[in-house]
């Protein structure tokens, strides 16, 4: 399945406390538009000079859709920064009764956030304001006003007026939470798991728990980490009984007194030992053929299975395969297609397009992710695999694992980039593919390493480089082209991979 990007407009400087909105009051206009603003075409927008908030001028916005795909008035992109709380805000004066207005963010390279709320019909000006948080990894930001018809019989009709835009970052902020995950994801009976989460702050955690239960969270245990390391935390949830459901989530609190909670997770305890074992996602010209291919024990049911795409832009769902009333055939292969040009299918839905990369798709019992592929180089995009993503691959490559259902958690370490599909049947060695390279014998690493070291006293050999850096999140921390670079990062834990080499990496604790 395609995905297009949007172009980078012009960037501005951020300052603590400025509104990053420009011309917010509507102020100055070019021709028929306010300065800096834009418009979709389901929309006009005049310059009014009677209904204003502040100032001599508001911004009147006339919906004019019937067929309403989008109807918006937008500002962007200007700089923000990561892992940052802004202030989306503006006034409407909404007396209409045909329709109503919300907004929302769309990060840049990827996440939005949309309020909540939408403005109701009234004789008075109303503020909308929600506070979000940039995903890591953001460089920019697009801020949309977005006008909706609510009309009884739907006639495109509908009119406000908007002033005062605001988008503004508070003096203070409360940690962030960018990412959370645990290991095993699909535990067996009384195996111990580990979850990890990693936090920043523009001051100090000075707090952290851990709320845990065991098929609900009416009385949760409480932890905290037992270890920390470069803004990563880990805590430990005891082995339970097979059949629980495990429920958990966490909270941590700063410096100033400001908390974080994060959203509830969950993992079920019992292997079910089925998983994503194959996967086409793109072929030439107009996606066709393509297949996502499960492995597990023949015959196994599949009711309260579903297959899910997870959007790498914003974290959302954007294809759910039920697979109901199916189970696995005796050769332990279950096809899923997207048209009947795969052979070997087992079931049919044009949902078995999945998306290109960076992306990811989820096999959930009862809504519970037991098994999670996620492919693409990971930088600040929305991964909801396992620890750090298999590659991204060309039109007509497949992504499969090897040996069938060999799972260590790692996407990277268990995906290998085929050229030759076999939905179905079983992959093929992986000294069988064309695209595994060579295998480098990697050295064992002696822990921890003190910064300020060359890069060649932990990897020797010239061919292995550039070497890609990843921080615990799975984020690109740096690319070492020389062996002769000067190890200079801040104490914590680091996994080293070589750009040439399809799997293998080298985990490194670094210390001053």
């Amino acid at each position: 399945m395609k995905k297009f990007a949007s172009v980078v407009f012009s960037l501005i400087l951020m300052v603590s406390a400025q509104n990053l909105i420009q011309n917010p009051g509507f102020e100055t206009w070019s021709g028929s538009m306010p300065e800096h603003w834009e418009k979709d075409d389901s929309i006009f927008i005049y310059q009014e000079d009677i209904i204003v908030h502040t100032g001599n001028f508001s911004a009147r916005d006339s919906l004019i859709t019937q067929t309403q795909t989008s109807a918006d008035l937008y500002q962007g992109r200007f700089a923000v920064q990561e892992n940052t709380q802004y202030t989306f805000a503006f006034w409407v004066y909404d007396n209409d009764s045909a329709g109503r207005v919300r907004h929302g963010i769309d990060w840049y390279p990827s996440g939005s956030n949309w309020s909540s709320d939408y403005s109701v019909n009234s004789t008075t000006w109303q503020e909308m304001s929600f506070t979000a948080t940039s995903p890591s990894g953001t460089d920019s930001a697009f801020a949309i006003i977005r006008a909706y018809d609510v009309a009884a019989n739907w006639d495109g009709d509908a009119i406000f007026c908007i002033d005062d835009v605001s988008f503004t970052i508070p003096a203070t902020q409360p940690p962030v939470i960018n990412r959370v995950w645990h290991m095993p994801i699909n535990p067996g009976s009384g195996i111990s798991v580990d979850v990890y989460a990693k936090v920043v702050d523009d001051g100090v955690i000075v707090a952290d728990t851990l709320f845990y239960g065991i098929n609900d969270l009416n009385n949760p245990t409480k932890t905290t980490h037992i270890s920390a390391s470069n803004d990563t935390f880990m805590f430990h949830i005891p082995g339970q009984a097979i059949a629980d459901t495990v429920f958990y989530y966490l909270e941590f609190i700063d410096n100033d007194g400001l908390t974080t909670v994060s959203d509830t997770h969950a993992y079920y305890v019992g292997e079910a030992g089925i998983y994503i074992n194959e996967i086409l996602y793109e072929t030439s010209g107009s996606d066709s053929a393509c297949f996502v291919e499960l492995y597990g024990p023949g015959n196994s049911s599949l009711d309260d299975y579903m297959l899910v795409g997870v959007n790498g832009f914003n974290g959302n769902v954007y294809a759910s395969i039920d697979l109901m009333d199916n189970s696995i055939p005796n050769n332990g292969f279950f096809v899923i297609a997207q048209d009947s040009g795969v052979v070997n299918y087992d079931l049919v839905t044009g949902n078995a397009n999945m998306q290109n990369g960076p992306d990811n798709v989820e096999l959930r019992l009862n809504n519970i992710v037991i098994d999670a592929l996620g492919y693409g180089a990971l930088n600040g995009w929305f991964f909801t695999g396992e620890w750090l993503p298999a590659s991204d691959v060309q039109q007509s490559h497949s992504l499969g694992r090897y040996p069938d259902g060999y799972d260590t958690d790692n996407n990277c370490d268990d995906f290998y980039d085929y050229t030759e599909l076999t939905p179905g049947e079983p992959n093929l060695p992986a000294s069988a593919h064309e695209n595994e390279g060579a295998r480098l014998n990697l050295p064992t690493m002696t822990n921890p390493i003190r910064a300020g070291v060359f890069f060649a006293s932990l990897i020797k050999e010239f061919d292995a480089y550039p070497i890609i850096v990843y921080n615990p999140l799975g984020q690109i921390i740096m690319k070492v082209i020389k062996p002769r670079t000067t190890i200079n990062l801040p104490c914590g834990v680091y996994f080293l991979k070589p750009e040439n080499i399809r799997y293998g990496c080298l985990k490194t604790v670094i210390v001053k």
